[in-house]
């Protein structure tokens, strides 16, 4: 028996090239592959994006455009990241697969998935079709609903799909053997018979990483592969809508097998994709020292939890490998925080002097749009960001599934929007934060971190009527008139280069003006160095 295991195309705005390690495919191959022939396609990896004419966003076109120089850019056009449908049905085609298993972690991209499936059909209607992942463990019948689909695993896959393909290898399934494997959802004509969401027991699995080529996913020159060391998360924000897992941590001889097979497979870079990698700070610290001397760089993009950092961890981090730190801030108002029921972020403020004066590159990452949150708390985030060395990096809020925010807004009712539940949509779902206020903070945010791009190559700039004059834009004659036309009249503007002249950007003008008015006289300073200027004479 052969199955294929398939990351699915995405379409967006954007893709991050360095966030599409297909991991979870990997701990599937791990558990089945000494049962069956076991092949991961990655349909996402690699391929040239596809620009889209048609999209579902046509009212984002005022904001998104294309052909436009500025140094503040943000997104321009609607791409597909991935394989087209006649390449997924040769893939398909030429693989032969039995069984094909596919990933649909976001509700936003499960169109995409469910397509994947039908190409599957339609190549040859008897292979056997299940999805997997974040989407359909919430919601299995929207997934069960379509013809394409045969099983849905919901929660954890390893152990049903492994018992899943060692039933249809000893002759199939029937009613009796689907309703007995935990996890495993299946349907009868319109009937649909839904299983628990199944939660591994023993999570000291180490992923096939061969099933994939070590060398199509790389960060610069160097090889990435995602890394688990813990499952799950104790908290609950109100924003997020995880599936409710218990949090569980590896053993540290697994951790340092798997290590071993990075290694082997030349990989030298490692993102600890843990919900909570450092929950627990004796046993994270533990985990860090197997790291070291191991030439790895480390990373952890879903975030750092702030709570267990003292110094000595830092430096613990620093011995194994990482380099730059990403934080998990939300915001900087108390209020806003307890609000969200978010348990944790003031120890990152603690930390703060200590990180600027390490080695550490720092980036702290807050949202945009919450329900709730004012104008003036995020610029307050912004100015205080603005005045460390740390980049700020910004997340539109959009309406997490399965999250508490988003079934009191939404409910039930959300198949109509599933394409909008993605930071890209900039949903407006704070009536004080419309489209055009969102477009402004991205903006404002952009302008903050080229300033301090430049402040770095420019130490001897004072203040930020200076910028457009530093030696680094000499030959930038565009940007230096945007950011000129900034600084002396507080509105931004772009360069179409079709028309061949500078435009209004689309923004709330009156919080171009509070955050310019707040922002006087304050400190920002670079994002690598210590160097800083003042805000004056706005």
């Amino acid at each position: 028996m052969k199955v294929l295991l398939v990351q699915p195309p995405i379409e967006d705005f954007y893709d991050t090239s360095i966030r599409t390690y297909p991991l979870a495919l990997l701990y599937l191959g791990a558990q089945i592959k000494d049962i069956c022939e076991v092949t991961v396609l990655d349909l996402r990896t690699g391929r040239k994006p596809r620009r889209l004419d048609e999209h579902p966003f046509p009212d984002l076109n005022i904001f998104y455009k294309e052909h436009i120089r500025t140094p503040f850019s943000f997104f321009s056009a609607y791409y597909r990241f991935g394989a087209d449908e006649g390449e997924i049905k040769r893939e398909i085609e030429k693989e032969k697969p039995d069984v094909v298993c596919i990933s649909s972690l976001f509700t936003t991209y499960s169109l995409e998935a469910l397509d994947v499936a039908r190409s599957a059909k339609e190549t040859n209607k008897e292979i056997i079709t299940v999805v997997g992942g974040i989407h359909p463990t919430l919601f299995p019948r929207h997934v069960l609903a379509s013809p394409w689909v045969d099983y849905v695993i919901r929660g954890e896959g390893e152990t049903p799909l492994f018992q899943m393909v060692s039933a249809l290898i000893t002759g199939g399934i029937d009613k009796a053997k689907a309703a007995s494997i935990d996890g495993l959802c299946s349907k009868e004509g319109d009937k649909f018979i839904i299983s628990e969401a199944h939660v591994e027991k023993h999570i000291d699995i180490i992923p096939e990483r061969r099933l994939v080529d070590p060398e199509a996913y790389r960060i610069g020159k160097r090889n990435y592969s995602f890394f688990l060391t813990s499952r799950g998360c104790p908290f609950h924000c109100t924003f997020c809508g995880r599936p409710a897992v218990p949090y569980r941590r590896r053993g540290l001889e697994s951790i340092e097998k798997e290590i071993g097979d990075c290694l082997d497979l030349n990989i030298k870079a490692i993102d600890f994709e843990d919900d909570m990698l450092n929950l627990n700070a004796r046993l994270f610290k533990e985990t860090m020292k197997l790291f070291e001397g191991k030439d790895l760089t480390l990373s952890a993009m879903n975030g750092i939890y702030s709570e267990t950092l003292d110094a000595h961890t830092l430096e613990t981090m620093y011995s194994a490998g990482f380099r730059r730190l990403n934080f998990s801030l939300v915001d900087i108002s108390k209020p806003l925080i307890q609000r969200q029921e978010r348990l944790f972020s003031r120890n990152f403020l603690t930390l703060i002097p200590y990180l600027e004066d390490s080695p550490y590159l720092v980036e702290a990452h807050f949202i945009i749009g919450l329900p709730g949150q004012k104008p003036e708390e995020i610029i307050d985030t912004l100015l205080f960001l603005m005045g460390k060395r740390i980049l700020p990096g910004p997340s539109l809020f959009y309406l997490a599934p399965n999250s508490p925010i988003f079934n009191e807004v939404v409910g039930d009712d959300w198949e109509g929007a599933i394409k909008s539940m993605r930071s890209s949509a900039m949903v407006p779902v704070n009536p004080l934060l419309p489209r055009e206020t969102l477009f402004t903070f991205m903006k404002l945010v952009r302008f903050i971190n080229y300033v301090k791009q430049i402040i770095d190559r420019e130490p001897g700039l004072k203040t930020l009527c200076e910028v457009p004059m530093a030696p680094a834009l000499e030959n930038r004659p565009i940007d230096r008139e945007i950011l000129s036309a900034l600084i002396s009249e507080r509105r931004f503007k772009y360069y179409d280069v079709k028309e061949k002249r500078f435009l209004k950007e689309p923004l709330d003008e009156g919080l171009e003006r509070l955050f310019f008015r707040k922002a006087e006289g304050m400190t920002i300073r670079g994002f690598k160095t210590m160097n800083s200027l003042k805000v004056h004479g706005l």
